[in-house]
């Protein structure tokens, strides 16, 4: 009993040195138990957050390529237009009409036109295309080395007659059918089936190293799209051919975005085992890799964030009959939350201090969260709204060659139909004058019908109806002059007639409505001299800076319903003259440097903050759904860099706004000069 007495003393002694450390003990106990509870909290709130963040990003830069997808698919679709619109197209129109293109979207490599040519008319086909000039032009497949050789035997072929770039389809490429390769010619007749643009798997480009995609758009005779496969198979006559380059086109789509610490992978979910790999982007070194160096997707490792939730890093985007898939892959450094939560466990022990840092931390992380999704929502809207810059050219030149066929029909025979009626006439007064007293019948039924009042409003119908032919004529002869589609890209053109034809299109709102009243036109044009420009694009400059003077009007109009107020849209031309220049016989002549065109209306005018970023993409005034912001820059773009000119705004509040255009009278020479 002794021993256990002794034994318990020192038990008893030990518990008394440890008993001053006891509420330091139970801190660190209720301090490190919450620190790991809050530290766990925050690791899932973080990564939470991350997955969001990452499915943003997903969302971002599924929208963007998405958006560039249909913009290059809508090339597609303008180049099979040209043909459903004009028919037969020259090799000079087909190069005009596609040169645009090139310039506003890096990832075409090559356009070209595919005829339909039966096997039985092979022979006959190349001798006509050797007829036209193309010398030793031959139907031919490219074999396993590269090299082009005579096409085998099938059914049909679908040789490339030309093409854009020339540096591309020139000499033996012409010829060439794209359709040896199975996947392409797969592609072909399952677009010529469908009538829908298709797209081919990847294959390799001409340069041996980098993969690209093709789109075909099928063009049938007539112009239309037949119902049924039959008809399609029978009025089938070509296909437009576009090429793309996988790099160029995500390079362009997707280099503006955050792609900070996220790889990812294109793949197409239709394409051959082994082919579906489209195009990989490398986040550490920041490049897109579209070549021979692509391996297939790595797979996702217990880290991931797309572990437990595969679906979060997969998206999948329509192109035209196929899907591709993009495949996300967050780094290492994407997530970026371990810091937080080894921070929370390091200061465990103050536990109030913590969660008041974390509750700060959070409240903060939570504004920057909402200020950056405010900011992705601006950046999806303006990508949402922007719209496809089509050729307005095209549509308005087609337009006019449409209404013009049947215009000049009733036109060119309202001539005739006044002689015939003035003969008619002139036989009835015959018979009045021989006859004076018809029967009775013959009385009744020219009272019944009132000739007198025929003999005399006859001529006048007719006259009318040759002036409201001649109007229309007029109409399409201004609409021709606007789009200027049958004329060279460059050249010299009176910049009034420009000017004219643009007020005839925006002639509907000049004129007095139930919502306002009409609004006055005054010119106050100088003698210009020719200038060299591109008519089409100056035209859409006079296009958007003229629709903007008329909706400012109509602005004011709405705030103003003084009946005093008269709007008014002012147009001034007028020509700065270099120095006088001594000639060779002792005279001084003065050449015509520039000229200036002025489109001045009396409106509320521009706030003076306003204007220095009039001019810069998606800047707008305007609500939602009226105006994307980017007339005014194309216009800058088309006036400073196309033409080497100026374009200027000045306004005052409440007198009015002008635009100011400065053109060199010969661009290129003032680019030489200078």
């Amino acid at each position: 009993m002794a021993v256990h007495l002794k034994d318990f003393g020192q038990i008893k002694n030990a518990l008394l040195r440890i008993r001053p450390y006891l509420p330091v003990g139970l801190t660190l106990l209720v301090g490190l138990s919450l620190s790991a509870i809050a530290a766990t909290g925050v690791y899932e709130w973080e990564r939470k957050s991350a997955q969001d963040n990452l499915a943003r990003r997903r969302e971002s830069m599924t929208v963007t390529l998405q958006s560039y997808i249909e913009e290059y698919l809508q090339v597609t679709r303008s180049l099979g237009a040209l043909y459903d619109i004009s028919g037969q197209v020259t090799e000079k129109n087909f190069q005009r009409f596609s040169q645009s293109f090139f310039e506003n979207y890096p990832g075409i490599l090559g356009m070209a036109w595919l005829e339909k040519v039966p096997q039985a008319q092979r022979r006959a086909f190349e001798q006509r295309m050797q007829a036209q000039g193309k010398e030793n032009y031959q139907i031919r497949d490219r074999a396993p080395d590269g090299n082009l050789i005579p096409a085998g035997d099938r059914p049909e072929y679908f040789p490339i007659i030309y093409g854009q770039p020339p540096s591309i389809y020139t000499g033996v490429v012409l010829g060439l059918d794209p359709s040896y390769d199975p996947r392409v010619r797969a592609a072909i007749i399952n677009g010529k089936n469908q009538g829908k643009i298709s797209v081919t798997e990847r294959f390799m480009l001409a340069d041996g190293k980098t993969y690209g995609v093709a789109m075909f758009r099928p063009v049938y005779e007539g112009g239309e799209n037949p119902p049924g496969i039959g008809d399609r198979s029978n009025t089938f006559r070509g296909t437009t051919y576009t090429v793309y380059s996988l790099s160029n086109l995500l390079q362009k789509s997707l280099g503006g975005l955050n792609l900070h610490h996220l790889d990812f992978y294109l793949l197409d979910s239709a394409g051959a085992p082994g082919n579906q790999l489209l195009i990989f982007y490398d986040s550490r070194t920041q490049q897109f890799i579209a070549d021979t160096r692509l391996k297939q997707p790595a797979a996702l490792s217990p880290e991931s964030l797309c572990y437990k939730n595969p679906s979060l890093c997969t998206q999948t985007l329509q192109v035209a009959d196929r899907q591709w898939t993009l495949l996300l892959r967050p780094t290492s450094t994407f997530q970026g939350f371990m810091g937080n939560t080894l921070a929370t466990l390091a200061i465990g022990l103050l536990l109030t201090i913590i969660i008041a840092i974390y509750l700060g931390l959070s409240i903060r992380r939570t504004t920057d969260l909402e200020a950056a999704m405010q900011q992705l929502q601006n950046t999806q809207s303006q990508l949402i709204q922007a719209e496809k810059m089509s050729s307005i050219g095209q549509l308005v030149a087609g337009v006019a060659h449409e209404i013009n066929n049947p215009v000049s029909f009733i036109y060119g025979n309202v001539n005739y139909a006044d002689e015939y009626v003035k003969d008619l006439l002139f036989l009835l007064a015959l018979y009045q004058k021989n006859y004076p007293e018809p029967v009775a019948e013959i009385q009744e039924e020219s009272e019944a019908i009132d000739v007198d009042f025929l003999i005399e409003d006859l001529p006048k119908t007719i006259k009318s109806m040759s002036v409201g032919a001649e109007r229309i004529q007029n109409i399409v002869l201004s609409l021709r002059n606007f789009s200027r589609t049958d004329e060279a890209e460059i050249k010299a053109v009176d910049i009034h007639q420009g000017l004219n034809s643009t007020l005839m299109i925006l002639q509907h709102r000049l004129k007095a409505t139930a919502g306002h009243q009409a609004i006055q036109v005054v010119k106050k044009y100088a003698e210009l001299p020719l200038i060299e420009c591109y008519p089409g694009q100056l035209n859409q400059v006079f296009m958007n800076l003229l629709a903007n003077a008329i909706d400012a009007l109509e602005d004011t109009l709405a705030q103003t319903p003084s009946k005093e107020y008269i709007p008014t849209l002012t147009l001034c031309t007028e020509v700065l003259q270099k120095s006088p220049k001594e000639t060779p016989n002792g005279g001084n002549s003065v050449n015509p440097e520039s000229i200036v065109i002025w489109i001045e209306d009396n409106g509320l005018g521009i706030p003076p903050d306003i204007i220095p970023n009039i001019f810069n993409p998606f800047f707008t005034t305007k609500p939602i759904g009226k105006g994307t912001g980017l007339g005014l820059s194309i216009s800058y773009q088309i006036i400073v860099e196309k033409h080497l000119g100026q374009l200027n705004c000045f306004s005052t509040m409440g007198k009015g706004t002008e635009f100011r255009i400065q053109l060199p009278v010969n661009p290129k020479g003032q680019n030489h000069s200078s």
